[in-house]
């Protein structure tokens, strides 16, 4: 997939863009070893069973960096400077949860050409992942 390529002057406030994505066990896997988190809450089947959760969580930062894809790839897409990122983690996320992650322009301010998008992941119906993003569109 190619990143749309909006300029400053096509987005309004209250434009929207979103998309889905399921993580697998490997995503899990390469996002610790990526990252250095081999939590066993993560990575670990027969540790996670002994937890409230019962069985292996996706990494908050890895469903956060959905976020990222959001801003880079969708809204504003290729022209995006991502300068700001602020996360709440409302729900734990599961191997193989459906998850969809909204943006939505709250503000934009001409002067410096900056986007506050207020972004939301569910998964499965229910608010998992709640945040605002700040960037800048070059173009």
């Amino acid at each position: 997939m190619e990143p749309v390529e909006l300029a400053f002057e096509d987005i309004s406030v209250g434009d929207s863009a979103s998309f889905e994505r399921v993580f697998t066990t490997e995503d899990v896997q390469a996002f610790a070893a990526l990252s250095g988190d081999t939590n066993p809450l993560h990575t670990s089947e027969s540790y996670a069973a002994g937890t409230r959760f019962k069985k292996p969580l996706v990494h908050g930062m890895l469903a956060g960096a959905l976020c990222s894809t959001l801003v880079g790839m969708h809204l504003p897409g290729k022209q995006c400077l991502y300068l700001r990122q602020t996360l709440s983690f409302k729900k734990p996320i599961f191997i193989g949860d459906s998850l969809r992650i909204t943006g939505v322009v709250t503000e934009k301010v001409a002067a410096t050409r900056m986007l506050t998008l207020a972004i939301s992941i569910t998964c499965e119906g229910v608010h998992a992942i709640e945040g605002m993003a700040t960037v800048q569109v070059l173009v």
